[in-house]
């Protein structure tokens, strides 16, 4: 399939997990995949195993001033049709005694991060009538112990796609959240094995999802198949959250 030939896509948090794999699947379909992590030498490497179609660009999400070098790169090659919002950071820690700097550093990622890219990507994708695909998670939907931090960036994450679903709509810019359930990453890696067998009890599926689970639904919102959706979180939890 070929649905993205002669389209650019940019996936910030590409070089590894979940966006890895949405990278690799754009690049299979026939897409230019600019692949953004903070390490230059991860990027370096992602994009070497994606393939010719992948291009590297090393970029700390909550720097203002490398993000505008990152679209700056980006509209060099002839700007981008779709940006992937995934960079992101694990975090666990009870509300009674969470420290400050951490719910700072989750919304800085997750939140801020993520709207700093939307914003800076937004003429590229009003000229190229593009779409913007935010990763989210389940745990914005539930008060999940120790998940305080994590969560709450990401429920305004999904706060944040209604409203640019809305205002940007009317630009001819669609966006659309991914919520992933629990899908088998560096983040998820040391869970302890009793917590994770529990959690994997919750899901209807009965397992966990591997990371290239999540680029098909991310494919799809970015598609001409999803061209009347916008403003949505689509999830994907293997039927955990239908409970």
């Amino acid at each position: 399939m070929t649905r993205f030939q002669d389209k650019r896509v940019l996936v910030t948090g590409g070089s590894r997990g979940i966006g890895k794999a949405i990278a690799t699947g754009f690049a299979a379909e026939g897409a230019e995949v600019i692949v953004s992590s903070r390490s230059e030498a991860s990027c370096a490497a992602a994009a070497s195993a994606i393939g010719d179609r992948a291009v590297p660009f090393a970029c700390d999400v909550t720097d203002s001033d490398a993000v505008k070098k990152l679209f700056a790169f980006a509209k060099e090659r002839g700007g981008i049709d779709t940006l992937i919002a995934c960079a992101g950071l694990a975090s666990h820690g009870f509300a009674a005694n969470v420290p400050e700097d951490e719910l700072l550093r989750m919304w800085d990622v997750h939140f801020r991060g993520a709207i700093r890219c939307a914003q800076a990507a937004f003429p590229q994708l009003k000229q190229r009538q593009g779409s913007v695909v935010m990763v989210a998670s389940i745990w914005a939907y539930a008060g999940v112990p120790g998940t305080l931090a994590y969560g709450s960036a990401k429920a305004a994450l999904n706060h944040a796609v209604k409203v640019m679903g809305v205002e940007w709509a009317r630009e001819g810019v669609r966006v659309n959240g991914l919520a992933p359930g629990f899908v088998e990453t560096d983040m998820t890696s040391d869970l302890d094995p009793a917590m994770k067998d529990k959690m994997i009890r919750k899901i209807p599926l009965r397992r966990s999802a591997a990371p290239e689970e999540m680029a098909g639904p991310a494919l799809f919102l970015a598609s001409k198949s999803a061209s009347y959706i916008t403003g949505q979180t689509l999830i994907a939890d293997g039927g955990e959250r239908a409970r």
